[in-house]
């Protein structure tokens, strides 16, 4: 009788299979926390913008009042060009509604955060 040793190649093609399947699916799982992780940054980025334009008008009312506000925008973040920030004013009502939006373009698709407001001279 003989004693053979080793692998068939149905064996070894599966094998092979399996774990070609499986760098696949690791592939593929990468490449989704990576665009995961890019998103989250760029929504902090934009949380961190309208927090520092919201700081800008509260600075704004405090030096020159409430009349002082009005809407602008979009315009582009002078520190970071692909986002572009814009602010609406209801005027006329005492406290202000401010409401400042930032967008950004991440994978063809537009996104945006908005921040909001009331804003008063006292």
């Amino acid at each position: 009788m003989l004693n053979k040793k080793g692998f068939t190649l149905i064996e070894v093609l599966v094998t092979i299979l399996i774990v070609s399947a499986s760098v696949v699916a690791i592939a593929a799982a990468f490449n989704t926390g990576v665009y995961v992780t890019a998103d989250i940054e760029n929504t902090d980025k934009a949380i961190r913008i309208a927090e520092a334009k919201m700081e800008e008008i509260e600075a704004l009312v405090a030096e020159s009042g409430v009349s002082a506000l009005a809407d602008s925008g979009p315009t582009a973040d002078a520190d970071f060009p692909n986002y572009n920030v814009t602010v609406n004013v209801t005027e006329n009502l005492d406290p202000m509604p401010v409401e400042v939006t930032v967008s950004w373009v991440f994978r063809g698709d537009t996104l945006s955060f908005t921040l909001q407001a009331l804003v008063a001279d006292y």
